[in-house]
C-alpha cells in the first residue's frame, strides 16, 4: 500500500499548490485594482496572503513586485526589501517581458534609493527608463525619469535634474492622466528656481499651486508656498517671502520639512532685522537639529545662525557659525561626490556600450562563420565542377582509346578474312595466333563493332558530342557491347582443348567469374588494352585483377598466368 500512499500524497500536494497559485492570481488582480485609489487596503490584502515564501519562483516574483508597489504607494519604508525585490528582478530578467523587467528595475531603484545606495538605485532607474521605451504604458517612463531627477537633485546636479523632470513631464503629457501633473510641474519649477531662472520657476510653481488648490492637497500647497518663499528670499523680496513661508507653515506644521521651513523663516526675520523672532525660531530648533544625523540640515541651521548673529552685530559668533556651516557644506559635497549620478550614468553608458559591443562582435563572428560556410560551399562546388571536368576528360580519353583499339581489331580482322578466303584447314592445323584471331572475330561479331564504329562516324542530327554518342552506343539504351560468354566459352573449348571447361572445373572455387573470363581472354593472346576494351573496364582494373589472380594461384609477381593455369590443370587432370 505504500506506493499508493505516496501517489496520493503527491496528488494532494499538487492540488494544494494549484489552489495556492490560483488563490494568488485572484489576490494580485484585486490588489492591482485597489492600488491607485486605496493602496492601504491593497497592502492589507497582500499582507494577509498565507505563506508567500512557499510560492514557486514565478508566483513569488509577481507577489513580491506587487507587495513592494503597495508599500511604496503607502509611503512605507522600503530600505530592508533589497533581497526580496532582487528575487523578482533576477527572475524577470530571465523570464519576464519588457513590462515586468521595467517595473522590477524601477522598484529595485526605489528600494535601493531608500536604502541609501544611490549608485545601484541610479543604475536600476536608468534600466527601467530603457525598458519603458519598449512598452506602450508611459507611466513607467514617467516614474523612472522622475526619480532620476530626484537623484540628480540630491547630488546637486540641478541641470541634469531639470532635464530628467522635463522628460518625465513630456512623457506623462502624452496621456490623459492628471494625478501627477501638479507634482511634475512643481519639480520643474523648483529646478528652474535653483538654476536661477526665476521667471520660469514662478510660472511652473503657480501652475502647480493652482492644481494643488483644485485637489485641496494642503501638503503639496505647503511645499509649493515654501519653494516660492525661498526664491523670493533669494531675490531679496523678504516681506513677500515671509508671507509665503508663514502660509506654508500654517498648512503643514507637522511634516519633516517643518524644521527647514522654520529655519528659512528665521533667516528672513534676520534680513528684516527681526532678530528676536529669528533667535526664537532657531532656539526652538536647536535640540532637534543636534539630535538628527543630517549634515545638510545642520548646514542650513548654522548658515541661518551666522546671518542672525551678524544682523545682531555679534560678529565673533557669526564667524564661528559660518565656519561650522562651511565645514558641513564641504562634508556634504564630499559625501555626494562619492556617488555622483553623473558618474553612475557614465558607468551605465559604458556598460551598455560594452553590451552593444559584445552583441556586435557576436554578429560579426556570425557573419565570419557564414562567410566561411559560403566560401567552403563555393570551394566544394568548384572542386565538384573541376572533378566533373577532369572525369569527363578522362572518360573522353578512355572512349577514344577504346574506339582506337576496336578499329585496330576490326582492321586486323578484315585483313585476316581476306587472307583466309577459300582456305579450309582442320582446327588442329591453326596456329595460336590464328586461333586468337578467330576468337577476336567472334567477339567483334557478337559486339557488332562494325555497326557501332560506323554510327560513331555518322554526323548526329542533334550534334551530339563524341563522348555523349559513345556513352549512348556503348552503355546507354543503344548499347550492344554485351558478350555471350556461354558461346565464347564453347569457342575457346573448341579451339584450346576444353581450356574454359577445365578452368571452371578446377579453379571455379578459387577464381571469380570475372577472373575466369579474364583468363580465357588471356589464353587468346589478347593484350591488356584489348581486354579492357572488351570487358568495359579500365586498364588499371584489368592489371589489378591479374595481380589478384596471381595471389590466388600463389604465383610470383610477373608470372605468366596461362602457363601456371595449364600446369595446374594438367597436374590435376
Amino acid at each position: 500500500m505504500k506506493p499508493f500512499k505516496q501517489v496520493n500524497l503527491i496528488i494532494i500536494v499538487i492540488g494544494l499548490l494549484s489552489c495556492h497559485s490560483g488563490q494568488l492570481d485572484k489576490v494580485l488582480q484585486q490588489a492591482d485594482s485597489l492600488m491607485e485609489n486605496d493602496p492601504d487596503r491593497a497592502l492589507e490584502l497582500l499582507s494577509s496572503f498565507p505563506h508567500p515564501e512557499t510560492l514557486n519562483q514565478a508566483d513569488f516574483a509577481a507577489y513580491q513586485l506587487m507587495y513592494t508597489k503597495a508599500k511604496d504607494k503607502c509611503y512605507m519604508d522600503l530600505s530592508r526589501d533589497t533581497t526580496l525585490i532582487l528575487k523578482s528582478l533576477v527572475y524577470y530578467k530571465k523570464h519576464g517581458n519588457a513590462s515586468q523587467k521595467g517595473w522590477s528595475n524601477y522598484y529595485a531603484g526605489r528600494v535601493y534609493e531608500e536604502a541609501g545606495k544611490l549608485f545601484e538605485a541610479g543604475l536600476y532607474f536608468l534600466k527601467a527608463a530603457e525598458y519603458a521605451g519598449e512598452i506602450p504604458d508611459p507611466l513607467l517612463g514617467m516614474m523612472a525619469n522622475y526619480y532620476l531627477g530626484e537623484l540628480h537633485d540630491k547630488q546637486y546636479a540641478f541641470d541634469k535634474s531639470l532635464e530628467a523632470y522635463k522628460k518625465s513631464y513630456a512623457i506623462y503629457d502624452q496621456t490623459s492622466g492628471e494625478k501627477y501633473t501638479g507634482t511634475l510641474l512643481h519639480s520643474i519649477g523648483s529646478e528652474y528656481g535653483i538654476n536661477g531662472n526665476r521667471d520660469s520657476a514662478y510660472f511652473y510653481l503657480e501652475k502647480a499651486l493652482d492644481i494643488a488648490r483644485e485637489q485641496k492637497d494642503t501638503i503639496e500647497m505647503a511645499a509649493i508656498y515654501n519653494d516660492i518663499g525661498v526664491y523670493l528670499k533669494e531675490d531679496s523680496l523678504y516681506l513677500k517671502s515671509k508671507c509665503y513661508l508663514q502660509q506654508s507653515l500654517s498648512l503643514d506644521s507637522d511634516s519633516s520639512w517643518m524644521i527647514t521651513r522654520k529655519i528659512t523663516l528665521a533667516e528672513i526675520h534676520a534680513y528684516l532685522n527681526e532678530t528676536d523672532s529669528a533667535f526664537f525660531l532657531l532656539d526652538g530648533m536647536k535640540s532637534v537639529v543636534e539630535e538628527l544625523d543630517d549634515i545638510e540640515l545642520r548646514a542650513i541651521y548654522y548658515s541661518a545662525l551666522a546671518k542672525t548673529e551678524a544682523a545682531s552685530k555679534n560678529y565673533e559668533s557669526a564667524s564661528f557659525y559660518q565656519n561650522r556651516y562651511v565645514a558641513c557644506v564641504d562634508s556634504v559635497y564630499q559625501l555626494q561626490r562619492k556617488g555622483s549620478l553623473a558618474e553612475i550614468e557614465q558607468i551605465y553608458n559604458y556598460l551598455k556600450y560594452q553590451e552593444e559591443n559584445e552583441k556586435l562582435h557576436t554578429v560579426q563572428d556570425g557573419a565570419i562563420v557564414v562567410g566561411w560556410i559560403i566560401l567552403s560551399l563555393l570551394l566544394v562546388v568548384f572542386l565538384l565542377i573541376g572533378g566533373m571536368k577532369w572525369k569527363k576528360k578522362q572518360d573522353l580519353s578512355k572512349a577514344e582509346d577504346t574506339v582506337d583499339v576496336l578499329r585496330k581489331m576490326e582492321k586486323v580482322n578484315k585483313s585476316n578474312c581476306n587472307n583466309d578466303a577459300g582456305k579450309k584447314v582442320a582446327l588442329s592445323g591453326y596456329s595460336d595466333d590464328e586461333k586468337g584471331m578467330m576468337v577476336k572475330k567472334a567477339l567483334l561479331m557478337q559486339l557488332n563493332i562494325t555497326k557501332v564504329l560506323s554510327q560513331l562516324d555518322e554526323k548526329s542530327e542533334k550534334e551530339q558530342s563524341f563522348l555523349k554518342k559513345f556513352n549512348s552506343l556503348f552503355y546507354g539504351e543503344q548499347h550492344t557491347l554485351e558478350i555471350d560468354w556461354s558461346e565464347l566459352y564453347l569457342l575457346i573449348d573448341l579451339l584450346y582443348n576444353d581450356f574454359a571447361s577445365k578452368l571452371r572445373k578446377h579453379y571455379g572455387k578459387i577464381l571469380l567469374e570475372k577472373e575466369i573470363q579474364l583468363c580465357c581472354l588471356l589464353k587468346t593472346n589478347m593484350d591488356t588494352t584489348e581486354i579492357a576494351c572488351v570487358m568495359k573496364q579500365s586498364i588499371n582494373t584489368v592489371r589489378t585483377r591479374k595481380t589478384c589472380i596471381r595471389k590466388k594461384l600463389k604465383a610470383p609477381d610477373g608470372a605468366d598466368i596461362i602457363i601456371i593455369l595449364e600446369e595446374g590443370v594438367n597436374n590435376k587432370g
